[in-house]
């Protein structure tokens, strides 16, 4: 196999281990109230207090181990805090324009002064990014690592491709493609807007136009009915499930694993191409070294412990931790020799006309993850902030 065909990316695993014996905050305040609880009910010498404390000791243990979708019963009780007293309506970002500055570069200006800038690419979405493929990639790295040298100001990229009905010029079509129209996009944010596309040229990205406040009105107007407005100003209900607008209904997708093993440019074909409406959003940002080492460290600390923890108890470490473990001394390895880090989001929002479009989406969209060993969760109670990351340029925290 030559070197051009082989996977050359490696996708890390999403970092939810704590710094407590490996758990969370929320897992050991649960476990030390449970134990707490039980302590002192027994030691109180009633029946009553006994059954007290085993009843709070139980439900602690519960709240620590237990994981509905995907989520720990305590990272869902913030959120359902959450969902419950915020505002239900209202724009989804008030105060976000389309700007054409002074120099005629168009920009999004969000609320908090940041301006993303954008370039559309003529490609059919993420899943092949040009003819060569690999070539245009290997160009999208040069320039995202020379986004975190020094001296460079600090900047967050959006990949976007945005796929649904539609049509393909005549000489586009394709038998995988017919009736889907893809579009892709190169968004970066920063302090002060700039010409995105000119960037990428500059390092060899062929074909990359830059993005007038016409394709920006567009972009943002497509994903709601027409004359509704655009997906940042139009009025939406929070629900628990999905987003309300007067004619649509919104619902987003946290891409919570990624693929284990090596990967190539098109391990996203069957999320980026669709005919339910659907955005796929990568947000990435360059991690200073320094930073990078440190998380690091504290992941294998962590991870150490873990190990040290379940050998002590007679347990045998499953073959995930194993491998984790190796890879994690690879990372360090790598770090300690100076290559840098790139902190990857990946968030999908499904558009649809009615509530039960929607859910048919939804189950296309959880059938083509699997196909791309992709595993999602849903937004559930923190859809709002789910749809807004799948904007381009807005950064998810």
């Amino acid at each position: 196999m030559s070197s051009r065909d082989e996977a050359p990316y490696h996708l890390g695993r999403a970092e939810r281990r704590g710094h407590v014996l490996g758990w969370r905050p929320g897992q050991a305040l649960a476990a030390a109230v449970g134990a707490t609880a039980l302590v002192v009910g027994l030691g109180d010498g009633g029946t009553a207090g006994a059954v007290l404390g085993v009843v709070v000791a139980l439900t602690a243990v519960c709240v620590a181990v237990v994981r509905v979708q995907g989520r720990g019963l305590d990272e869902w009780v913030p959120i359902a805090l959450a969902h419950t007293v915020r505002v239900r309506g209202g724009a989804l970002c008030a105060g976000a324009i389309v700007h054409c500055g002074e120099d005629g570069l168009a920009h999004l200006r969000w609320p908090d002064g940041t301006a993303t800038s954008m370039a559309a690419l003529h490609h059919h979405g993420l899943r092949a990014l040009s003819d060569e493929p690999r070539a245009l990639g290997e160009s999208l790295s040069v320039w995202l690592r020379g986004l975190g040298t020094v001296g460079e100001s600090t900047r967050a990229t959006t990949l976007v491709s945005v796929s649904g009905p539609g049509t393909l010029p005549p000489h586009e079509t394709s038998h995988a493609l017919a009736g889907i129209e893809t579009r892709t996009y190169v968004a970066a944010s920063a302090d002060d807007p700039f010409d995105v596309a000119a960037a990428l040229r500059a390092v060899g990205v062929d074909g990359a136009e830059r993005c007038g406040v016409d394709a920006f009105d567009e972009l943002l107007a497509s994903r709601v009915a027409p004359a509704m407005g655009t997906v940042l100003g139009i009025d939406v209900v929070t629900r628990w499930r999905h987003l309300e607008a007067p004619a649509s209904v919104h619902a987003a997708f946290l891409i919570e694993e990624w693929p284990a093993g090596d990967v190539d440019e098109q391990v996203l074909t069957a999320l980026c191409v669709a005919a339910d409406r659907r955005t796929v959003a990568l947000n990435l940002r360059t991690e200073e070294l320094s930073r990078a080492r440190h998380r690091t460290a504290k992941v294998r600390t962590a991870a150490a412990a873990d190990g040290a923890f379940t050998a002590h108890g007679g347990f045998l470490g499953s073959p995930e931790s194993l491998r984790d473990a190796d890879r994690d001394a690879e990372r360090a390895q790598e770090l300690a020799a100076g290559h840098g880090s790139l902190r990857l989001v990946g968030v999908v929002a499904i558009d649809a006309v009615d509530a039960l479009d929607l859910e048919a989406a939804a189950a296309h969209l959880l059938a083509d993850a699997t196909s791309c060993g992709v595993r999602l969760r849903r937004c559930d109670g923190d859809h709002r902030r789910g749809v807004l990351a799948s904007v381009p340029g807005w950064c998810v925290p």
